[in-house]
């Protein structure tokens, strides 16, 4: 089992990375108000404490190509060797590059690329890109990525339909333990309303709001005996949600798998 943990580079990420009793693979998202730079230097930090070390890099947060060249520059001075390479949300953009179709080549291409690229997957579509569009971009991305990994969202269901059409090796994206509030709230923003309605019909609103708890147990548990690869979206819970997985990957890793996304 393939796991890897995402962090914001604000707050407590750092602090508890430091705290972890392994090294890991930690994913560092872009904050809009803090830009690449910051991811990059967070990450540069996460790599001093021997974690292996995946970036978003968000398009529309690229200045310019020469931006972009400093950012893979310092990103290959510390062995950082995977980046994420989405669109981002800053409106408008602040550089040349508006969506990660428009990246992405630059990235494949540069001399100091990472040796790993990955691209986001969407199992309930985006809330600002029509499903036409989505498709069309997911098809020119993914000859240039090495693998994509999924949104978040609590349908397994809907998870496996969407990775059964993909060829590229699906890492899921799943909740760790992390503060319901927060949770809802960057889930609406992102657009899974869809699984949260199926939450609410599954279990109700009071276990949505016990996520933490059980709905992330039952998500892991139906996903697992088909999924190699999760993505576990800490929300800077980061040893809370390693503890927990711990226990998961113990108790499922020496059942078979019937499909391997």
């Amino acid at each position: 089992m393939s796991l890897r943990f995402e962090v914001m580079p604000f707050g407590r990420a750092l602090d508890e990375a430091a705290q972890m009793p392994e090294p890991v693979r930690l994913t560092v998202t872009c904050s809009p108000r803090h830009g690449p730079d910051e991811s990059v230097e967070v990450g540069r930090q996460l790599r001093a404490l021997g974690h292996s070390v995946t970036i978003h890099l968000a398009a529309r947060m690229v200045r310019s190509p020469g931006h972009l060249d400093e950012l893979l520059g310092k990103m290959a001075e510390v062995g950082i060797d995977d980046a994420f390479v989405i669109g981002g949300d800053a409106t408008p953009p602040l550089g040349p590059y508006s969506s990660a179709v428009e990246l992405l080549p630059l990235v494949r291409e540069h001399p100091r690329r990472p040796d790993t690229l990955g691209i986001a997957g969407y199992p309930e579509g985006h809330p600002l890109i029509d499903d036409g569009e989505l498709r069309r971009a997911f098809a020119a991305k993914a000859p240039l990525a090495d693998y994509v990994t999924t949104q978040l969202c609590f349908d397994p269901d809907a998870i496996l339909r969407w990775a059964d059409g993909v060829e590229l090796p699906v890492v899921v994206g799943v909740p760790g333990l992390v503060d319901p509030r927060k949770l809802l709230e960057i889930s609406v923003r992102v657009g899974v309303g869809p699984s949260l309605r199926y939450l609410r019909k599954q279990r109700g609103l009071r276990n949505l709001l016990r996520l933490s708890a059980a709905s992330a147990d039952r998500l892991y548990d139906a996903l697992a005996p088909h999924v190699d690869a999760f993505h576990v979206y800490t929300f800077n819970r980061l040893l809370e949600s390693w503890t927990w997985l711990q226990t998961k990957t113990t108790t499922i890793q020496s059942e078979p798998k019937e499909v391997t996304t």
